[in-house]
C-alpha cells in the first residue's frame, strides 16, 4: 500500500465509493488529512485516512462508447418492484427475451437502459448498493424507485463510460 497525494487519489475509486466487493486486503493507496472528526480532533493530532481501490476513475478513457447495458425493467405482474441487470444486447432485446419465458405472465417493459463498459461488473456493484431493497437475494428484483435506481447505477456506471 503506498501513500498517494489527493491530486493523484482524484483519479482512483475510493474504498468507500467502491461496490465490487473490495476490501482493506485489496486497497493499493491511502491518503492522510487533519482529521475533521470533533471526536479525534486534530489539535490532538488525529488525521483521517483515506484508501483507494487499484481502480482508475478513468479506466474506460478513450474507449469510445459503450457495448453493454445495465438496465431496469418493469412488470405490471410485479408493482413496485424492479429488475436490474446488464445486457450485451439491447434492453428491448433484452426484455424480449425475459418475457417470452414460461411462468412470466405479463411482458416486461424497458423502464431506462444505460449504455457501458463492463455491464456484468456495473450491475454487480450496482446490486451491492442496493442491497437494502432487495426483495430475493438471490434475484435481481429490487422494490426501489425508478429514480432512485437510475441515481445509482448513473452515480456508479460513471466509472464504466468513456
Amino acid at each position: 500500500m503506498n501513500r498517494i497525494s489527493f491530486e493523484d487519489a482524484s483519479n482512483f475509486i475510493s474504498l468507500k465509493e467502491d461496490f465490487t466487493e473490495q476490501s482493506i486486503k485489496d486497497v493499493k493507496y491511502f491518503t492522510i488529512s487533519p482529521s475533521k472528526n470533533i471526536l479525534y480532533p486534530q489539535s490532538e493530532g488525529w488525521e483521517d485516512v483515506n484508501y483507494y481501490t487499484g481502480r482508475r476513475k478513468d479506466m474506460f478513457s478513450g474507449e469510445g462508447e459503450g457495448d453493454q447495458w445495465v438496465y431496469v425493467l418493469s412488470n405490471p405482474s410485479l408493482p413496485n418492484i424492479l429488475k436490474i441487470g446488464y445486457t450485451k444486447f439491447l434492453p428491448e432485446v433484452r426484455a424480449s427475451q425475459i418475457s417470452s419465458a414460461t411462468g412470466v405472465v405479463l411482458p416486461y417493459k424497458v423502464e431506462w437502459g444505460f449504455k457501458c463498459f463492463n455491464g456484468e461488473q456495473l450491475e454487480g456493484e450496482v446490486h451491492r448498493a442496493l442491497e437494502i431493497y432487495r426483495v430475493n437475494t438471490n434475484r435481481e428484483f429490487f422494490q426501489v424507485s425508478l429514480n432512485k435506481a437510475k441515481e445509482v447505477i448513473t452515480e456508479l456506471g460513471n466509472n464504466y463510460i468513456s
